[in-house]
């Protein structure tokens, strides 16, 4: 999924301009044999009439919400997630350059119990059709949309239950409760925050407010603003109710299926099987939330690279720790930094003291240096809370739900269109000592062709011993345990649709786009030779992906995946397995 932080949306905010463009989706889809991502021929009218029967009528025919729009302008609902999101047809991304394009299933069921799921999987199973599953449709990589496919889309999936003394299926006896909370299909972090707060506590999520709770963000790690502190997405869960290839539906912890908990804690969404229930761990509720923010500009290059080797090196000595987040951004051809960074439980004067550390050098220096930075902090149970915060857009459809937002940061990417989006992990090694200087110098010649994103949140050195003891049973790549941050490259341009008259992206300038990142992130991985991605925010484009998105754990994960979905009725681009699919 998906953007889901703070610092993201600053990042967003500070390059609305860059562009991104047209492109031909594969069109994945299976044919006779499973093995073959080729469509020869769909299920007859009589098949699909007798699965809207074992679904109570909910099978429809999606169309994209942005199949009709006129030429001079682009509805105001088609720049609302939440729209998109109760639109069968909708998601958030309409494309990506040379990759994917947004897609319409021939058929939609309208899932509301695991019944419909397991009806759908049995379909998709025994027709050998192609199947895609969508909760909300945040997905850079368009693994929840494909054409000549069945869609089952879980947006109506939803409840959020809070556990005092949750004990997972299977537990011994002497198993102790802990507070947890349990979301559906269909929940997004909003929903799952604004009930936790309610009940005093915490959960691990992302910072989108409209991104599934329970689908591809844990499913394929997970990072929040504070993942530093309580751990990845994938770490935080403790068990899932998960419908499988064959048609079953199991429960899956640490006492049951444990090798398809294992797997699907970080394994990648919609690879294994569709997950319909989540449980996820509750912390105590912070105390304050704070975010320090502002710019940081050189006079010149030499300045800048200065600046960046100063900032790499203060990051990975002082915001290596539970209290940090976020990060800064690299802008694209400007010798600017821009800062927005989180922190937790610290005040604002603690805060500004350790910042001083990196700052007041510069400060001294203002021919060379200008330095506006400021910070700001406020009590923790406010940070969904739209009447609270100023940086918010409501939801304000008629009928629409009371107290829904998203972060302004977040408006240009709605119907963007991706040129190019790729990450990649940042060791701790990589930020000390000689290795710092090779950093710098492959960051400063990487904002010459792209924005960058670095967020100290993303890589979890530095973390609890608490919330790594947890993270390490999970599948993701254990690179991420030796990364003090991720760096994200992007371009993209807001509201282009393929074949829209009137409202196509320009295919010169995405090229350009997207040649600029893919030379930005060649110096990023040549300074990081021991770094890695993770699915959800790699590169479409990755050659060695199973290894730089789960690095020695991909053998024991093919494996499950070859237990557990032998037919491949599951598949994603670049997910678990999909290299065996032939066509």
């Amino acid at each position: 999924m998906p953007i889901s932080d703070k610092n993201r949306r600053h990042f967003i905010e500070v390059s609305s301009a860059l562009v991104g463009s047209l492109t031909l989706s594969p069109g994945y889809v299976f044919a006779r044999d499973l093995l073959s991502p080729v469509m020869t021929k769909l299920p007859s009218d009589s098949m699909w009439s007798q699965l809207s029967k074992d679904v109570n009528g909910r099978l429809v025919k999606p169309e994209l919400p942005w199949a009709n729009i006129s030429p001079e302008t682009v509805p105001a609902n088609l720049k609302n997630p939440w729209y998109l999101e109760e639109q069968v047809g909708g998601t958030q991304s309409t494309g990506l350059f040379q990759a994917w394009t947004s897609s319409k299933s021939d058929y939609a069921i309208e899932a509301e119990a695991v019944e419909d799921v397991v009806a759908g999987v049995n379909f998709a199973r025994k027709n050998k059709v192609r199947l895609v599953v969508k909760g909300t449709g945040h997905d850079y990589f368009g693994r929840s949309s494909a054409p000549n496919s069945l869609l089952i889309w879980t947006h109506k999936m939803r409840g959020v239950t809070v556990h005092d003394g949750f004990i997972p299926k299977g537990a011994p006896d002497s198993h102790l409760g802990v507070r947890a909370l349990s979301v559906k299909a269909g929940n997004r972090w909003l929903e799952v925050y604004q009930a936790a707060t309610k009940a005093n506590v915490y959960v691990q999520g992302g910072g989108c407010t409209s991104v599934g709770a329970c689908g591809g963000f844990a499913l394929g790690g997970g990072f929040g603003s504070y993942s530093k502190k309580f751990g990845s997405g994938a770490g935080g869960v403790i068990e899932l109710e998960v419908v499988t290839a064959n048609g079953q539906v199991l429960t899956a912890n640490k006492f049951i299926n444990s090798d398809l908990f294992w797997a699907l804690r970080g394994g990648g969404g919609g690879t294994f099987g569709i997950v319909t229930r989540m449980t996820l761990l509750a912390h105590d509720l912070p105390s304050t939330d704070g975010w320090l923010y502002g710019s940081i500009s050189a006079a010149n290059d030499a300045a800048y690279e200065e600046l960046i080797y100063r900032y790499i090196t203060f990051a990975g000595e002082r915001l290596c720790n539970s209290s940090w987040g976020e990060g800064v951004t690299f802008r694209k051809e400007k010798n600017i930094i821009d800062v927005g960074t989180a922190f937790l439980d610290t005040s604002a004067e603690e805060a500004m003291l350790i910042w001083e550390e990196f700052l007041a050098p510069l400060k001294k220096r203002p021919n060379e240096f200008n330095v506006q930075i400021d910070c700001k902090i406020h009590a923790f149970k406010d940070k969904w809370n739209p009447l609270v915060q100023k940086s918010v857009i409501m939801d304000s459809r008629e009928g629409a739900p009371e107290g829904y937002f998203w972060w302004k940061g977040n408006d240009v990417e709605v119907g963007a269109y991706w040129a190019n989006y790729q990450g990649r992990g940042i060791p701790l090694v990589s930020m000390k000592g000689a290795n710092a200087k090779i950093l710098a110098n492959a960051i400063f010649n990487a904002s010459r062709t792209s924005i960058i994103l670095f967020q100290t949140n993303k890589g979890l050195a530095g973390q609890p011993q608490e919330s790594y003891l947890r993270d390490i049973t999970t599948s993701m790549n254990p690179a991420v345990f030796k990364n003090a941050g991720f760096v994200t490259l992007a371009s993209w341009v807001q509201y282009k649709y393929v074949g829209i008259k009137g409202h196509e992206p320009d295919m010169v300038l995405a090229a350009k786009e997207a040649e600029g990142v893919h030379r930005a992130m060649a110096y990023i991985k040549k300074a990081t030779p021991t770094g890695a991605s993770y699915t959800n925010e790699g590169s479409y484009f990755e050659k060695n992906w199973q290894s730089e998105f789960w690095g020695h754990n991909y053998p024991r994960l093919l494996e499950i995946k070859k237990k557990y979905d032998p037919t491949h009725v599951f598949y994603v681009h670049n997910g678990v397995g999909s290299e065996l699919i032939v066509g």
